[in-house]
């Protein structure tokens, strides 16, 4: 009886048993490729559904302020409108004699921060989402300004300066918005230095929302 030699290449078709379909090495190959590329295509698919599910921040929409000067009142529009606070701390430093006698320095930093609401001295704030108008009162002689807000809901309050945050500090708060391309400040309150003016134009009305809401509903 003849025998298969041990060395034939013949095994090259694996079985796994008597009557067993032989599988040759390339069909393994190719089942895994397949199985790559659907899985690559599976991901790619949910990569996708993941862009299209993500939300897209929407710009802030234009303000249309109200700046009073001498030649009278104007209106435009701006945009990013924003409410600009400090954050006061202090720092002691040791420096020599001969510049102090205490042998320190103390150094008044401020840190700017800003927001797009109205951040009250007592830690709360109220969006701009909320409100519907700002207005900015200042009287002849006074060196501080009345901020009034009028929300949604039509409630109305006014607020001092000092009752702001950062009102009674040395670096009081501040409006800042775009007009024409360019970011400019409108103060709240002047400076402590007795020559201190207000400036030629002021701001002295952003009105955010263009319709007020329905009579009796509430946001």
């Amino acid at each position: 009886m003849s025998s298969t030699p041990r060395w034939s290449t013949f095994s090259s078709c694996a079985t796994e048993g008597p009557g067993a379909a032989p599988r040759f090495a390339g069909t393994d190959r190719r089942g895994r490729r397949a199985a790559r590329l659907a899985v690559f295509g599976l991901l790619v698919a949910a990569a996708a559904l993941a862009g299209a599910a993500r939300p897209v921040c929407a710009r802030p929409k234009p303000v249309r302020l109200t700046l009073t000067g001498s030649g009278g009142e104007r209106t435009v529009e701006g945009t990013d409108l924003r409410f600009v606070y400090f954050h006061t701390r202090y720092r002691r430093t040791r420096v020599p004699v001969e510049e102090s006698p205490t042998r320190q320095r103390l150094e008044v930093l401020s840190d700017r921060d800003d927001c797009r609401c109205v951040r009250f001295a007592d830690y709360s704030r109220v969006k701009f989402t909320k409100i519907r108008e700002i207005e900015i009162v200042t009287h002849p002689g006074e060196r501080s300004a009345t901020v009034r807000v009028s929300r949604l809901d039509g409630r109305t309050n006014e607020y001092p300066v000092d009752r702001l945050w950062g009102g009674g500090e040395m670096f009081p708060p501040h409006f800042s918005v775009t007009i024409d391309g360019v970011e400019r400040e409108f103060l709240l309150r002047l400076a402590d230095d007795t020559g201190a003016t207000w400036p030629d134009e002021m701001l002295t009305r952003a009105l955010l929302v263009r319709r007020p809401p329905p009579p009796g509903r509430r946001r």
